[in-house]
């Protein structure tokens, strides 16, 4: 979804709570009634308070937003935040809404995020603390959000007849038109292979820790058996968890190391990409001259062809990082795999009842096709969508060079 800055945190976070409610049903199960309403409650408030919402307004320039923003907010329900895209509109004592202009692939976007006072903030921690008041600050979350989203809804009108009042959207000639759509295309690209990096640097590093742990967990249990063999309550310890911590260090730090020498250039990259894509887009929005020792857009777009297979090539390495919701999907799958895996060989090994045990692996083994038919058809998917954007874009600046070879000729 289009404006959703933060669906990697709250991905993670509802990947967290769903991890933590496994124990709590099995050994605190009579207490549903105390623990849901709070797992829920941090949910829900995560996810309405972390989402943010792109509201596209047309061919404008940021500029031009901002201005017609700020006189239909009020000077008095206005207060500019340290970046001067960003403005912040006070619904209440307890909520207030940010809102935050940028250049993306489909012009200029109005994002807006609803967002706690500080006193909001004090007053949902005390309720879910508390936890019997957990289900009130859902509630009252929920009912902050509605009252911002209806806010929203009357600036937008509002903001829309102001823009149309001040200056009506201007027409666009066909070189123009054809301009802006490569840079709306190549700013497209280009931000969807940040992000696909991104996300795979943080996958890469989450998954650094993991083995770094496991790695650490298995060295200690290894050295310790040993030195001492199975006597956990005379042998000693220091020297196993010494090794095993310094030997875990090190490697985590060489595989971060490693990690940081193969992603952050390449992010550094693709961000400084977007942000001349993006600059540019701004330029032709707002019909203002290129400033001088700047390439014109024209031969920005023909420098950033050069990068096109680069780009569609990060989100192919990418991977599942790219698509967190059947990254999520797949987790879960593989999670309930190894629980029935490790069930159904409990249950053969250990002499419990073979035909549940047999069951538990059918179970595992239907789960795991399952898995691999969603990654197979999201990578034929993605490669499907990734030729097509190939192809969308060669055909763009063919037909760009062939409108620029008639001008010329006009001329």
């Amino acid at each position: 979804m289009r404006g959703e800055r933060y669906q990697n945190l709250i991905a993670t976070l509802l990947i967290v709570l769903a991890l933590a409610t496994l124990p709590l049903v099995v050994n605190l199960s009579g207490l549903w009634w105390l623990w849901a309403p709070l797992l829920a409650s941090l949910a829900t408030l995560a996810a309405v308070f972390l989402r943010e919402v792109d509201v596209p307004v047309g061919g404008r320039s940021p500029a031009e937003v901002r201005e017609a923003l700020a006189a239909v907010l009020g000077a008095s329900a206005m207060v500019r935040a340290p970046h001067e895209d960003s403005v912040t509109a006070r619904l209440n004592a307890l909520a207030a809404v940010r809102f935050r202009t940028r250049v993306a692939d489909q012009g200029t976007v109005l994002s807006y995020q609803v967002w706690m006072t500080r006193a909001g903030w004090a007053l949902l921690a005390a309720l879910v603390l508390s936890v019997v008041g957990s289900l009130v600050a859902m509630v009252t979350g929920l009912v902050l959000v509605r009252r911002g989203s209806k806010f929203v809804k009357s600036v937008g009108n509002s903001l829309a007849q102001k823009l149309q009042a001040v200056s009506p959207e201007p027409t666009r000639d066909e070189v123009h038109g054809l301009l802006v759509g490569g840079l709306s295309t190549t700013l497209r690209m280009a931000r969807e292979a940040y992000e696909a990096q991104r996300k795979a640097y943080t996958d890469s590093l989450l998954t650094t820790a993991i083995a770094a742990f496991t790695a650490w967990t298995a060295l200690l249990v290894g050295l310790f058996v040993a030195l001492n063999g199975f006597n956990l309550l005379t042998g000693r310890w220091e020297v196993p968890i010494a090794a095993a911590t310094g030997m875990a260090l090190v490697f985590g730090i060489l595989f971060l190391v490693s990690l940081r020498r193969r992603y952050v250039p390449r992010l550094a990259r693709y961000r400084e990409w977007t942000e001349r894509l993006a600059d540019s887009m701004g330029v032709q929005l707002a019909r203002a001259p290129p400033e001088s020792g700047r390439p014109n857009t024209f031969e920005l777009l023909v420098s950033a062809s050069e990068q096109v297979p680069d780009w569609l090539d990060a989100q192919r390495r990418a991977g599942l990082s790219g698509d967190p919701k059947t990254a999520f999907v797949i987790l879960l799958l593989t999670l309930f795999t190894g629980s029935f895996l490790m069930n159904g060989f409990a249950q053969l090994l250990f002499g419990g009842i073979s035909s549940v045990g047999i069951a538990y692996l059918a179970i595992a083994a239907f789960l795991v096709g399952l898995a691999a038919w969603i990654y197979l058809r999201w990578k034929r998917e993605e490669e499907v969508r990734l030729n097509r954007s190939r192809a969308a874009w060669d055909a763009h600046l063919k037909a760009l060079h062939a409108r620029m070879d008639r001008f010329l000729e006009e001329m």
